[in-house]
C-alpha cells in the first residue's frame, strides 16, 4: 500500500536515515577538489570532490576551516574526514568535512609553501626591508632553547672570536604546538632589551621539528623587530620561512655566531693598521700646520710696524742714493755746460781781441767806438791786453 508524503517529509526522512547510519559518520573520502570557494564573509569552504566521472558536493564550516594549516585549491588531491548528510532544503546529500589532508605532499609542507608565497607577495622578504648587521655588536641576544647544543656552539664561537661582546639568552621552546608563541615572546623581549643584534634559531631536525619557524606569527615578529635578526635554523640544507624574513640567514647556528661578531685577532690587526695610519696622518697634519704657521709668521713679519719702518728706511736710503746720483749727474752736466759756455764766452771776450794786438779806448768808462766821440784835449784811457795807459787827444 503506497503512502503520500510531502517533499519536506521525504527529505527529512532521507536525512534521518543518513544520520542514523554509522557507516556515514567520520568516513575518509579521497578525491580531487574542484569549484572551490572560500566564502570570506563566513569563513566556510564550499567545493566538489571528483573521482573519475563521479562527484559529490562538500562543505567545511569555518570552525574547521580556520584550523587547516594550508589553503585548499582546485585540482588538489585530498583526503577528507566527513559525515555524509542530506541537505534537506535541496534534497541532496553532501559531505560535511571536519578535516582535510593533502594527498602526496604533507599538509605542513604545503601550508608552508602557501604561506611563503602569500608573504612574498606582501613584500615581507624584500631586500629593501633588510636591516644591516652591526659590525661590532656590544650586546648579542640569542633566542633558542636553553638545553640545545646549538646554544653551546654559539656561546663557544662568540666567546672565542669576540669575547668583548655581552651575550644574553632569551630562552624559548623551539618545537611543538606552543613553540611559535614562545619564540615570538622571546623575540619581543630581546627586541626591547637593548640588543645590537639577535640570533634566532635551533639545531637541525625534521621538517616537522623545524615547523615552528614556518609559523606566520614568528615570521611577522621577525619582520617587525627593530633590532637586526640573524636566522640560524637547522642545517645548511634546511630553509624555513623565518630564514627568508630575517635580515641575514646563516646556514647553521655556528655560522650565525661567526656572522654576528668579528674575529678579535683580525680586529686587533686592523686597529694596529689604523693606529699606524692615524700616526702618519697626524704627522702629515702637523707638518702642514707647521708650514702654515711659518707662512703666517712670515706674512705677519711683512705686516709688522718694524718691517714697515725698515722697508720705508730702505726706500728712503734708496731714494737718497738715487737723488745723490742724480745730483752728481746734474752737476757734472751743468759743469760741462758751464765750461762750454765759458769757452764760448772766452772766445768772444774783448781781452782775446786785445791779446791779438788790438786795444780799446774808454772815455769816462765808456768805450769809444768812433773818432767823432772825442775832441782834442779829451782825456781817455787806452786798454791793452796787459794793462792800461792814460792819454790826451790832440
Amino acid at each position: 500500500m503506497s503512502i503520500t508524503v510531502t517533499v519536506s517529509q521525504l527529505n527529512a526522512y532521507t536525512a534521518s536515515v543518513f544520520r542514523g547510519d554509522k557507516n556515514f559518520r567520520n568516513i575518509i573520502v579521497k578525491g580531487e577538489i574542484s569549484n572551490f570557494v572560500n566564502y570570506r564573509k563566513t569563513g566556510h569552504f564550499y567545493f566538489t570532490l571528483k573521482e573519475g566521472g563521479c562527484a559529490v558536493k562538500a562543505v567545511m564550516f569555518s570552525r574547521y576551516a580556520s584550523a587547516l594549516p594550508f589553503m585548499p585549491e582546485d585540482g588538489m588531491s585530498v583526503y577528507v574526514t566527513a559525515n555524509v548528510e542530506v541537505f534537506e532544503r535541496d534534497g541532496v546529500y553532501q559531505l560535511y568535512v571536519s578535516d582535510m589532508l593533502p594527498d602526496g605532499t604533507g599538509a605542513l609542507y604545503l601550508a608552508a609553501e602557501q604561506l611563503k608565497n602569500r608573504l612574498a607577495a606582501e613584500g615581507i622578504f624584500a631586500e629593501e626591508h633588510k636591516k644591516p648587521i652591526p659590525k661590532y655588536p656590544a650586546r648579542i641576544g640569542i633566542v633558542t632553547s636553553r638545553e640545545g647544543a646549538a646554544l653551546r656552539d654559539m656561546l663557544n664561537i662568540i666567546g672565542r672570536r669576540y669575547p668583548a661582546a655581552e651575550v644574553v639568552l632569551f630562552p624559548c621552546m623551539v618545537q611543538g604546538r606552543d613553540a611559535p608563541e614562545s619564540i615570538c615572546d622571546a623575540l619581543d623581549f630581546a627586541d626591547i632589551s637593548g640588543c645590537d643584534v639577535i640570533i634566532c634559531g635551533r639545531g637541525g631536525g625534521s621538517f616537522e621539528d623545524l615547523n615552528a619557524f614556518n609559523s606566520e606569527d614568528v615570521v611577522r615578529t621577525i619582520y617587525n623587530c627593530s633590532t637586526p635578526v640573524i636566522s640560524a635554523v637547522g642545517h645548511e640544507t634546511d630553509t624555513t620561512i623565518a630564514d627568508l624574513a630575517a635580515d641575514l640567514r646563516a646556514p647553521t647556528p655556528s655560522a650565525a655566531a661567526e656572522l654576528a661578531v668579528p674575529l678579535m685577532s683580525e680586529l686587533l690587526a686592523d686597529m694596529d693598521a689604523l693606529a699606524r695610519e692615524l700616526t702618519l696622518s697626524f704627522e702629515r697634519y702637523a707638518d702642514d700646520l707647521e708650514m702654515q704657521l711659518d707662512g703666517m709668521q712670515k706674512h705677519l713679519e711683512l705686516l709688522s710696524p718694524e718691517n714697515r719702518i725698515r722697508t720705508l728706511e730702505e726706500k728712503i736710503s734708496d731714494c737718497g742714493k738715487r737723488l745723490a746720483a742724480a745730483m752728481d749727474l746734474r752737476f757734472s752736466s751743468e759743469n760741462k755746460r758751464l765750461a762750454h759756455l765759458a769757452a764760448q764766452l772766452d772766445a768772444l771776450s774783448p781781452l782775446k781781441v786785445l791779446a791779438r794786438g788790438y786795444s780799446a779806448v774808454y772815455k769816462n768808462d765808456s768805450i769809444i767806438s768812433s773818432a767823432k766821440a772825442v775832441n782834442a784835449g779829451d782825456r781817455v784811457c787806452i786798454r791793452f791786453s796787459d794793462g792800461e795807459r792814460n792819454a790826451v787827444i790832440e
